[in-house]
Formats: C-alpha cells, structure tokens, sequence
C-alpha cells in the first residue's frame, strides 16, 4: 500500500502541469523570447498543451504573446513569447562603501539601479536598514499590477546557502550574519543570499550568450574585493556548504595581510581603487568605440596587477579545465588594457594542453551581472512554481 502511494508521489495531473508550467517559463525566462514552435519543440510536449501553458501564464502576468515579425515560411507563423513584466525581483549587492538596489524584471531586464553610498563599511544592520528603506521608495513607485516577488542579496563572502546567512564577509567585517532572515522581516519579502562571484556566474552562464559556457570559470572583481564561480558541466559547484570559489584568497605572492588572516592573497595584489578612473570610463563608454584612454603609472599598475591575476587563473585552469574564463566587475579592465601581459604570464602558469583550450573574455552583462544573478535567487520559487503566482 505504501510503496504504491510512493510510486505515484509527483505523477499527478496537478505536478505535471507544475512541472510543465515551469518548464515553459524559465525557457522563456533565460532565452528572453521564443516562438510557440521553439517551445514545443524544446519541451517535447503537443503544440496544443503548449498553447494551454502559454495563455495560463500569460493570464497571470508571467508571459506575453506577440505576432512573428518579418517571417517567411509557409502557414501561420508561430507566435513569439516573451517575459511579462509584472513579476519584479528586488537585487541588493552590499559593498564596503556602498548597498545597491536594484528591480530586475524577467529575462533578466535591469530595470532600475539605485545606489547608496555609506560614509563607513556598512554593519548587516546599515544593510538591511538601507536596503529596506530603499525597497519602501520603489514599492510606493511601482505601476498598478507590478509585483515585488522576492530579494535576492550578492554578497562579498561565504554564505550559507539553505539558511542565507553570511558565515563570512572578511572585507565587510560580516560575521554569522543572519542578513536573510533580518531583510525579510524588514521588507516581509522572501530573501535569498549567495556569494557574489556565484550569482555573477549564474548570470553570465544564462544569459551571457558566451557559447561553450558549461565548463566556465566567473571571477568577479569588486571594492570588496575577489570572489570566483566554478561552472562544470552546466551546473554551479557550490561545495559542501557552498563555500567554493574563493579565488581571492589563493597565495600569489607579496607579504600584505588580507581582511581573511592569510598573507599574500590574490585580493591583496588585485584591487580596484588604482584603478578607478579608467574603471569609470571603460563604464561610460561599454557600449561604444571610443578607447579609454590611460598614463603611464595606471598601465604599470594594470600590468602589474594582471601577473598576479594570471597565476591564480593558472592554478584554476590546471586543476578545473575550463573552456572560458569571464572576467567581471573591474577585472574587466585586463582585458580591454592587459590582456597580451594576462595572456603570457597565464603561459607561465599553467599547462599548455588546458591553456590552449581556454578563453579569457570579460562579462558579457558588464556592470549589470551581479543584479541579474541576484535577481536570478528571488526568481527560482516562481520559475519552479508559476501556478503560485
């Protein structure tokens, strides 16, 4: 009796529509549009069950339909299907001299960035009094039917996953700080929190269009200093407690003691204040073709700077054999101003048969990455059950 019951236990008419719904939308969610064809096609399932998902998940706000555009073929084009943009995710990435909000919508749509700088390195009781009071402000701002659903939080630090409480954050001076369950009764919102480099992996693996990106190394680079996310095989090694990627606080040389107790880590020998002006112009400039231009003593500092970087990557690619490495946050830099100096000491430090097979790229989503991954935590519940929105 009971091993029968056990062989039903997800097999429902109830569990598979969930599990269809869900399918659907993170498609639609990660690929950002895809016509009714594609979806049916991915899914496996009958073009008219999926008509019946499309239109219950466009009743709730979670999907939108619109013709196909410039098509040629025979018979009806198939319907296009992209997020809705009622279901917002709140994104807050605490910093040592600043906490910033940010809403990202669906698809990973950043549809607004508020920062709030701090006069000190922010205690988790600054955060989450910043954080929430912010929250309020866009609350009050929000169209009718838009929706908060969730707070995602990238933090600089070793976070337990289940419970989202930061075991440490040595730049922020953090603590055993239980910042998820604090945010949420602040905010009476869900809140999910994982290290920063993670996220930012997350999000450059879904939506960085890199191509080859399931064997991935994401290094972040921030004023809170160097985190790292390992991607194998398309999944986030997250370790046992999800502490893993703390590719910062590998030995690269040098005797300056790091916030973490050690000596000589790599977030000692990498920092972003040098290099902040060209930082700022690389920014206002992403998107256009003008260079950045530089003196002297920053490119002495960048190049510097890139022989540390390259022998905590070389270590990384001897032990992971990543197909591509992504550099984010200020880390971007090297490649734009270092990379012939990154590429030749990353020669130096690692085996050629792996060396060889990798590439080093900066982040696709520029300064927006550790929003869309932050964004991408207060996401998972609705992706994994749309019916409950």
């Amino acid at each position: 009796m009971n091993d029968r019951r056990a062989a039903r236990v997800g097999t429902s008419t109830d569990d598979v529509r969930r599990r269809n719904l869900s399918s659907v939308l993170t498609l639609v969610h990660h690929n950002r549009a895809l016509s009714r064809a594609e979806l049916t096609r991915r899914t496996g399932l009958s073009r008219s069950t999926i008509k019946d998902l499309v239109e219950e998940l466009a009743e709730r706000g979670l999907v939108v339909e619109s013709p196909a555009l410039g098509v040629s073929q025979v018979g009806r084009p198939s319907p296009i299907v992209s997020p809705g943009n009622q279901a917002l995710a709140v994104a807050i990435t605490p910093e040592v001299d600043a906490i910033t909000v940010g809403v990202v919508g669906m698809g990973g749509l950043v549809l607004n960035e508020i920062r709030c700088p701090t006069e000190r390195v922010p205690t988790v009781s600054d955060a989450v009094t910043i954080a929430a009071a912010t929250i309020d402000r866009i609350r009050e701002g929000l169209d009718q039917g838009h929706t908060l659903t969730a707070v995602g939080v990238a933090v600089p630090g070793l976070v337990h996953g289940p419970g989202s409480a930061v075991q440490l954050a040595p730049n922020l001076d953090w603590h055993d700080a239980e910042i998820g369950q604090m945010l949420s009764k602040a905010t009476e919102l869900p809140v999910y929190a994982a290290n920063d480099a993670n996220v930012g992996a997350v999000a450059e693996h879904l939506f960085g269009r890199h191509g080859n990106a399931d064997h991935m190394i994401y290094v972040n680079g921030g004023p809170s200093g160097i985190g790292a996310g390992f991607v194998v095989a398309g999944s986030l090694l997250g370790g046992v407690a999800g502490y893993a990627g703390e590719l910062g606080h590998t030995y690269v040389g040098g005797r300056e003691r790091c916030h973490c107790g050690s000596v000589g880590c790599l977030e000692t020998e990498v920092t972003q204040a040098p290099l902040l002006r060209l930082l700022t112009e690389l920014d206002n400039h992403e998107s256009d073709d003008h260079p950045v231009t530089h003196n002297g003593a920053e490119l002495d500092v960048i190049n510097r700077q890139a022989r540390s970087l390259a022998i905590a990557l070389g270590n990384a690619v001897n032990m992971l054999n990543p197909r591509l490495i992504v550099l984010g946050g200020f880390l971007r830099l090297f490649c734009a101003y270092a990379a012939e100096v990154l590429r030749g000491e990353l020669s130096y430090r690692s085996m050629r048969a792996p060396r060889d097979l990798v590439r080093v790229v900066p982040a696709n989503l520029g300064s927006e990455t550790l929003m869309i991954g932050a964004a991408e935590l207060a996401f998972a519940p609705l992706l994994a059950n749309p019916g409950d929105y």
